[in-house]
């Protein structure tokens, strides 16, 4: 069974990726000359990129190891089973970002560049690594596992405790029933963790809770339905992101997902 120290591991591990990867895009930003924003743009364009590679191989790295030690080993049912290693995320998707941010470079205020740029490196990391472990589960011989989205500390923003309130329920997007699920904001410190086990419970972790919270939120929003661009009806999560934060302002913070197309 999956324990609260491992999650807690993998957590910690991830923070010192993402925060040497910080360490670098500062140091680059320093060494760039801002009344150029033409060449301070073209130099984050090529930098950034490779900084993320880089180190969304380490996350990727990290998780794949993780996932080998904490699976359980030694019975004919689970089988013999390696986590392979997601990708880094697209050049293409990384530049896309860099390029929307660098707009401030020719503003009064360039250093707006770096905060735009500075909360999408960490998300952009740590991807690899969480898409790592999605992956696993989903090629997984075992196919008694599935994972949780496990938020930490004492705030939550809406959107992570809407996923994590799912519990143990994504080795897919169809069995998680939810569109998103592999979504992350920037500074996100969810950690996606797999569970073997045929009740899983990890010390602090109350998905019902959670729901419960969910379920009040969605009942303020009056239980808001939407037509989605794929002609599906399904709630309308933004009415109940709201709402979750309304009725919860001391627990949830508020967590911007990043997109790869801003």
């Amino acid at each position: 069974m999956t324990a609260l120290a491992d999650v807690e591991y993998l957590r910690a591990a991830n923070r010192g990726i993402a925060a040497m990867a910080q360490m670098d895009l500062e140091d680059f930003w320093g060494s760039l000359t801002l009344s150029f924003p033409g060449e301070s743009r073209d130099s984050l364009l090529a930098f950034v990129p490779a900084l993320t590679s880089q180190y969304g191989g380490m996350s990727a790295t990290l998780a794949a190891e993780w996932y080998d030690d904490i699976r359980p080993t030694g019975t004919l049912i689970t089988g013999a089973f390696r986590a392979p290693l997601a990708s880094p995320v697209a050049t293409s998707a990384v530049a896309s970002t860099v390029r929307w941010g660098a707009r401030h470079l020719w503003t009064l205020a360039p250093a707006l560049t770096l905060a735009v740029v500075s909360g999408a490196v960490t998300e952009y990391v740590l991807r690899p690594g969480r898409q790592t472990v999605a992956q696993a589960v989903r090629q997984d011989t075992d196919r008694r596992v599935r994972y949780a989205r496990i938020p930490s500390g004492r705030e939550t923003c809406a959107f992570c405790l809407a996923m994590a309130s799912r519990g143990f329920v994504y080795a897919s997007e169809v069995s998680a029933g939810r569109k998103g699920f592999n979504d992350y904001h920037g500074d996100c410190d969810c950690v996606p963790t797999p569970e073997w086990s045929d009740e899983p419970q990890i010390e602090g972790y109350d998905p019902d809770r959670m729901y419960a919270m969910y379920e009040a939120a969605r009942a303020e929003a009056g239980g808001v339905l939407a037509l989605k661009g794929n002609g599906s009806i399904e709630d309308d999560d933004l009415s109940i992101l709201q709402a979750l934060r309304r009725l919860y302002p001391d627990e949830l913070t508020d967590g911007v997902v990043v997109r790869d197309e801003p």
